[in-house]
C-alpha cells in the first residue's frame, strides 16, 4: 500500500480543491475500484430492466445469477490477496520488479483455473436444471473469470505508479459496458439479460486488459518465475487464513440464509434471500466510504512514522527508538480512532436518511429494519479489518489471524441459530460476530504496541 501513499501525499500536499478531488478519486479506485464498478453497473442495469419490458422473473434471475458470480469471484480472490500482497512488498523492497510482473500472469492463470472450475459447475447446473442456452452460459462463464481476474489485479494496483491510468481504466470499462449494452439491445435486439451480461463481460475485459498493460509498463517484461509467489502460501499460511476468513465471515450469514432461512427463494439453481440480500447490499454501500478514508489516512500519515520507527531500529539509540515508537503509536491511535469515529457518523446519518427516503423508494420496512442493524454490523467488520491491517504492518500474523477466525466462527454459529429462530434475528449474527472480531483484534493490537520493540527486535535477530 505504500505506493499509492507517496502519490497521495504529493497530491494532497498541493492543498487545492482540485488536488483533493483527484486524491479522493485515486484512493477510491485503488481501494474499491471493482466494487464501485460492479455496484454502478448492476444498479444501472437493474434500473433499466425495471423500466423496460423485462419480466420480474428475468430481473430476479439476472440479480441472483450475478450475485453467485460475484461471491465466487471475491472469495477466490480472497485466497490470494494477503499472501500475494506480502510477496509484492518483498519484491519491491528487494527491487525484484520483474518477478512482480511475472506473478501477475501466475496469479491470473491460477485464478482463472480455480474460477473457471467453479463457473463450469454453475453453468452445468443451469444447463441441466433449467436448459439455459449454451451461448448465454459461455458469456456467464467468461464474466465469472473476468471478475475474478479484476479482483486479483487489484492486489497489484497499489504498487503501480500510473494512478491516473488506473483510474481511467475503470471509467473506460464502465463506458465500454454502456456502449455494448446500447448496441446489443437497440441495434442487434438481443435478449435483455444476455445483453446485460455481454455488457458486463466487455467492461471487465477492458479493465483487466488495461491493468495488465499498466503492470507490464510499470514493472517491465516478466521474468521466468511466474509461480514463485506460491512459496509464500507455505511460508505464511496464517496470512492466507486471515484474508480468507475475513471475507468468508463477511458473507457466511448470507450463504446460510440462502439455503436454511424462511426467506429463501430459488430461481434456476440459485438460492437467494432477496430481502436480506437487498439490505446487505445497501449496508455495504453505506460503509464503503470507510475504505477510502482509511487508505488516505494510513498512506498519508502513518507510513512515514512507520518508516522512521523501522529506521531507528536499525541504527538508532534506545531513546531514539522509544521516541519514534511513541510517535508512531500516537499517530496510529489518532488515525484509527479518526476512521472509527468518522465512519460511525456516516453510518448514523445515512441510517437516519434511510428512514426518511426508503418509503418513497418502495423499500419495505422489513428491509429497512435489517438494513439498520446490518449497517452497524458491517461497520464493526470494517473496523476489525482496519485494526488487522496494522497487525500486518507489524508482521504479527498470529494475532492478525485470530480476529477473523473468531469473526467467521461466531457469525456462522449465530447465523445457524438465527435461521432456525426466524426473521427478526437475521441481522444480529453479523453485528455480534463483527464486534467479537473487532474486540479481539483491537486487544491484540494494543498488546503488540506495548511490546513492539521486543517483538520486532527478536524478529530482526
Amino acid at each position: 500500500m505504500a505506493g499509492i501513499g507517496f502519490e497521495l501525499r504529493k497530491i494532497y500536499g498541493r492543498k487545492t480543491l482540485v488536488s483533493n478531488i483527484w486524491g479522493t478519486i485515486y484512493a477510491t479506485m485503488t481501494s474499491i475500484g471493482p466494487s464501485i464498478m460492479a455496484a454502478a453497473l448492476i444498479l444501472a442495469l437493474k434500473f433499466i430492466m425495471d423500466h423496460s419490458n423485462a419480466t420480474e422473473l428475468e430481473s430476479r434471475f439476472f440479480v441472483s445469477s450475478f450475485t453467485y458470480l460475484f461471491l465466487t469471484s471475491i472469495l477466490i480472490s480472497a485466497l490470494f490477496s494477503t499472501t500475494v500482497s506480502r510477496y509484492i512488498s518483498d519484491c519491491v523492497f528487494t527491487r525484484r520488479e520483474t518477478e512482480i510482473c511475472a506473478s501477475v500472469f501466475g496469479v491470473l492463470t491460477l485464478g482463472t483455473v480455480i474460477s473457471g472450475a467453479v463457473m463450469l459447475l454453475l453453468c452445468i447446473g443451469m444447463y441441466v436444471y433449467s436448459q439455459i442456452p449454451l451461448y448465454f452460459l459461455a458469456v456467464y462463464y467468461l464474466l465469472g473469470v473476468l471478475v475474478t481476474d479484476a479482483y486479483n489485479m487489484m492486489i497489484y494496483v497499489s504498487a503501480l505508479k500510473e494512478y491516473k491510468e488506473v483510474t481511467l481504466s475503470y471509467f473506460l470499462g464502465v463506458a465500454m459496458a454502456a456502449l455494448v449494452y446500447v448496441l446489443c439491445r437497440y441495434l442487434f435486439q438481443l435478449h435483455i439479460v444476455l445483453t446485460a451480461y455481454l455488457a458486463l463481460a466487455c467492461g471487465y475485459f477492458l479493465v483487466v486488459l488495461m491493468l495488465v498493460f499498466w503492470c507490464v509498463k510499470a514493472f517491465g517484461k516478466p521474468g521466468p518465475r511466474y509461480f514463485a509467489y506460491l512459496s509464500y502460501f507455505r511460508r505464511f499460511p496464517k496470512l492466507t487464513l486471515s484474508g480468507f476468513s475475513y471475507m468468508l465471515g463477511f458473507y457466511i450469514s448470507t450463504i446460510l440464509y440462502w439455503y436454511f432461512s424462511d426467506m429463501q427463494e430459488r430461481i434456476s439453481i440459485f438460492h437467494t434471500a432477496p430481502l436480506y440480500d437487498q439490505a446487505m447490499f445497501l449496508s455495504i454501500l453505506v460503509n464503503m466510504p470507510a475504505l477510502v478514508i482509511f487508505v488516505v489516512k494510513v498512506e498519508t500519515a502513518f507510513f512515514d512514522k512507520y518508516t522512521l520507527y523501522l529506521s531507528s531500529l536499525n541504527s538508532g539509540s534506545y531513546d531514539l527508538i522509544e521516541k519514534e515508537r511513541l510517535s508512531m503509536n500516537n499517530t496510529l491511535r489518532y488515525q484509527l480512532f479518526f476512521v472509527y469515529e468518522v465512519q460511525l457518523i456516516i453510518c448514523v446519518v445515512l441510517i437516519c436518511l434511510a428512514n426518511v427516503l426508503f418509503p418513497y423508494l418502495n423499500i419495505s420496512s422489513q428491509v429497512l429494519n435489517m438494513f439498520m442493524v446490518l449497517s452497524m454490523g458491517l461497520y464493526t467488520v470494517f473496523c476489525m479489518y482496519f485494526t488487522i491491517v496494522f497487525l500486518y504492518y507489524f508482521e504479527d500474523h498470529t494475532a492478525a489471524c485470530i480476529g477473523p477466525c473468531v469473526f467467521v466462527l461466531v457469525t456462522a454459529a449465530l447465523s445457524a441459530v438465527a435461521a432456525m429462530i426466524g426473521k427478526p434475528w437475521y441481522p444480529l449474527p453479523l453485528l455480534l460476530g463483527g464486534l467479537s472480531g473487532w474486540v479481539v483484534s483491537f486487544l491484540a493490537l494494543r498488546r503488540r504496541l506495548n511490546t513492539l520493540n521486543q517483538f520486532l527486535m527478536c524478529k530482526l535477530d
